[in-house]
């Protein structure tokens, strides 16, 4: 930075800090200043004539108004150091706001230690600030609202009555812009102000009026307006917004509360304004009316607050150590009401000699106090106490829900009492005697907690019983659906209904207690009302039905489907109406057999793919349950009973075909090989050739006994159905020796073993697939050349 740009720079930062700076008015002696001409030329005010504002502020001592200026008006009052509290302003200070034109007045708090019982020249300043500010703000804390001496209504009824009295015939009205500090927010605004107002109002009815003024309102004086600023300190964030929203009634002329109207001038020009002031103050000095107290009253009341403050600190003392404990305190009552008793017997014993007014008007304002200051001691241990209360309900209930049986509604009725009773004789005795404290909120507060705390547990409890439900029938369901779907008929969705009712009937059997309009009545013993009663049931009406839907799905799937038309194709095909096997021979007409099998399993597939009753309407749930369950399940509801689709059906039916063909075919091949075996007469031939051999086996015991065992064997398989099944596998195994010799054959001749290996290998799996008796094979012995090798020509295997 240049040497030039520096001058400038701290020439700009010295006019503008003469600018803004302040000049006392009044000092603490009363002596008014005969600098403000001076001053008002420094600030730039002197020729502006009525173009400027005045604003002044009112309010206790330590109350924060220095702090509350400096942050809305940008002033630079000296404000109260926060390590000790003690008197900041000293009579009456002036400063010029950031805001365009606006003057501000600080006044020395009242009530403040300093003076102690001299209220003359608190009275004065205020009456002085009222006769000379457009706006007055008084400055005061939440909890002052509605005292009488800690919001300064003594004060201002005394300013009240002498304003009017001085001013009446040049009457000015004044605007009383009430700033509530330190607002939490419980208490609302509106219910402050009003409070304020009726206040107000009150002290107005009781001045003493001149002649013609008898009848006259607060409001034909002055104009009444309220704001609310939070903790500055707590919430430094709230009160920058909120005075950032007061600045507006300062500066915005369109605001509904804008606070300067031509009316609350005094209409004295700025040049003129010294003369004026100091005739104000002047006939406010020489007005004995003000020092209204007597010297008795004086020292009463100077006395009295002086034991007030040590009876005062006694209680302190004794209240530190119960303030320090973070639970629950034992005995809190009588802790309490002896702190209190001991600190009034100080107050008592001292300041019952001074005058009785003052000594019961004082004794009234410690009591409410103290009174103040034990509640909060009573609701935090209350808070606490409704905590642990809580707490030990949820335990009891939690300790109590965990044994094998229990009864669940018992438990929580129970509980809920103890906790009350409990709750309740704590409470009782943590009130303090010769109080009014109540705890009847917070016991209402705990019982709804509680309440909530039951609602709680009781969807928990039903949750876990309609699982149970739900699992009993989904087990009890299984069981039932899988013999149902393996006998399909036009009848299968009513039999699968009744199964799903039975089952829920069953699984809710141990929660009925009684039937209404013929219609059975459930009670899960959760408690509630009627209406959650049923809504506990249609919850688990509701998941009966989603177990009950996916189970149907899943035996509707297209692979199921197609495994059910297999078996009931395979039942119809394979076995005979008696549910015989079927052996095929060459005169069965298997043609038929299979039409009409293939024709009876087609009839079950559109069974199969719509749940649809015998009397023909589809399978829906009831009216509740069918629109929970498209809510929740996001389906079409008309969608429901239908598990497969045309082209579902269609591909279904394409699969099935190929299936029940191939069972044709097995069957076909099965008669060919019958017809291959071999003729009768050749067995003729063989017994009469064989003749002697037969005798001889007859005469020997032991070929007798083996004759008889194979013989036995033979009746005992055709009885049993079983020749087929064993000549098959006997071929089988007679074809499968002789593919392994034929390969140690060609091992033996040193064929290549790769090429024939993998024909060897091919022949097996072709057999694997290939109906008994039919077995085909690419290499036959026969096709061997002498020298191991494969010949040009090869020979079919017998029969077709």
């Amino acid at each position: 930075m240049t040497s030039v740009e520096q001058i400038i720079t701290e020439s700009g930062i010295a006019a503008s800090k003469e600018l803004y700076s302040q000049v006392q008015v009044i000092n603490e002696n009363k002596i008014f200043s005969t600098e403000l001409n001076t001053y008002f030329q420094k600030v730039d005010l002197l020729n502006s004539g009525l173009n400027y504002h005045l604003i002044a502020v009112f309010g206790s001592q330590s109350t924060g108004k220095s702090t509350l200026l400096n942050a809305l008006f940008g002033t630079e009052f000296d404000v109260m150091n926060e390590s000790r509290r003690q008197q900041t302003t000293k009579g009456i200070w002036m400063a010029r706001a950031k805001q365009d034109r606006i003057l501000i007045l600080d006044v020395e708090g009242s009530d403040g230690r300093e003076r102690g019982e001299d209220q003359d020249f608190e009275r004065k300043a205020a009456l002085f600030a009222l006769a000379t500010s457009e706006v007055l703000i008084v400055n005061i804390w939440e909890h002052q609202v509605g005292l009488y001496q800690g919001a300064n209504m003594g004060l201002l009824k005394t300013v009240f009555e002498v304003n009017l009295n001085l001013f009446h015939k040049n009457p000015n009205k004044s605007l009383l812009l009430f700033v509530i500090r330190d607002h939490i927010g419980v208490t609302p605004l509106e219910d402050l102000a009003a409070t304020l107002t009726a206040d107000l109002t009150k002290i107005w009815e009781s001045l003493a009026k001149p002649e013609g003024l008898n009848e006259s309102k607060i409001t034909d004086f002055f104009a009444l307006q309220f704001t609310a600023l939070p903790h500055k300190i707590l919430q430094p964030k709230q009160f920058d917004e909120a005075i950032g929203k007061l600045e507006y009634r300062f500066e915005d002329k369109s605001d509904s509360n804008y606070v300067f109207d031509p009316k609350y001038h005094r209409n004295v020009p700025a040049d003129g304004w010294s003369i004026y002031a100091s005739n104000v103050w002047e006939q406010i000095e020489l007005n004995k009316d003000l020092d209204l107290p007597t010297q008795q009253i004086l020292v009463a009341r100077f006395r009295c607050e002086e034991i007030s403050g040590q009876a005062w600190d006694k209680l302190d003392n004794e209240l530190k150590p119960v303030e320090a404990i973070t639970g629950i305190v034992e005995s809190l009552g009588e802790t309490l009401g002896s702190a209190r008793s001991q600190s009034l017997e100080v107050y008592d014993s001292q300041a019952s000699r001074y005058a009785q007014d003052v000594y019961l008007s004082k004794r009234k304002d410690l009591l409410s106090k103290i009174d103040a200051r034990l509640l909060q001691l009573f609701n935090a241990q209350l808070t606490i106490l409704h905590k642990v209360a809580i707490q030990k309900f949820v335990s009891d209930v939690k300790s109590a829900l965990a044994q094998p049986k229990y009864n669940f509604l018992g438990s929580l009725l129970t509980s809920k009492l103890l906790t009350i009773e409990t709750f309740t004789a704590a409470a009782i005795a943590s009130r303090v005697e010769g109080t009014d404290f109540s705890f009847s909120s917070e016991l209402k507060g705990l019982e709804d907690d509680i309440e909530s705390e039951i609602q709680r547990l009781r969807l928990a409890e039903a949750k876990k019983l309609t699982t149970k439900i739900v699992r009993k029938l989904s087990s009890d369901l299984d069981d039932q659906l899988s013999g149902i779907f393996k006998s399909p008929s036009s009848d299968l969705w009513d039999r699968v209904l009744e199964a799903f009712n039975n089952s829920l009937l069953r699984s809710l059997s141990n929660f009925k207690v009684g039937s209404e309009d013929d219609k059975p009545h459930y009670d899960f013993g959760l408690g509630g009302n009627e209406t959650e009663a049923l809504a506990e049931i249609l919850h688990v009406k509701l998941e009966a039905w989603k177990v009950f839907y996916q189970r149907i799905k899943e035996f509707s799937k297209t692979d199921n489907v197609l495994v059910r038309l297999r078996e009931y194709f395979e039942e119809k095909f394979k076995y005979d109406e008696k549910g015989v096997p079927r052996l095929w021979s060459p005169s069965d007409n298997i043609d038929e057999i299979y039409s009409d099998a293939l024709q009876a399993t087609l009839e079950i597939l559109p069974v199969l793919a719509v749940a649809r009753l015998e009397n023909g309407e589809k399978l829906y749930p009831e009216s509740l349950i069918t629109q929970t369950f498209e809510n929740e399940e996001d389906i079409e509801i008309e969608k429901f009973p239908i598990f497969l689709t045309d082209g579902q059906i269609l591909q279904v039916q394409s699969n099935f075909k190929k299936i029940a063909d191939s069972l044709y075919i097995d069957a076909k091949r099965s008669t060919i090989q019958s017809i291959r075996q071999v003729p009768l007469y050749f067995y003729l031939l063989l017994l009469v050739l064989g003749w002697n051999e037969f005798m001889a086996v007859l005469r020997n015991p032991l070929y007798f006994t083996m004759l008889a065992v194979i013989a036995g064997f033979s009746y005992a398989a055709y009885h049993l159905n079983l020749l087929g099944p064993l000549a098959t596998m006997s071929n089988a195994a007679f074809d499968q020796a002789v593919l392994i010799g034929k390969e140690k054959l060609r091992e033996v001749l040193d064929v290549p073993h790769h090429s024939h290996t993998h024909q060897a290998y091919n022949v097996t799996s072709t057999n694997a697939t290939q109906p008994p008796g039919t077995i085909k094979s690419d290499i036959e012995l026969e096709t061997l050349d002498e020298g191991g090798k494969e010949s040009s020509t090869t020979k079919s295997p017998g029969g077709f």
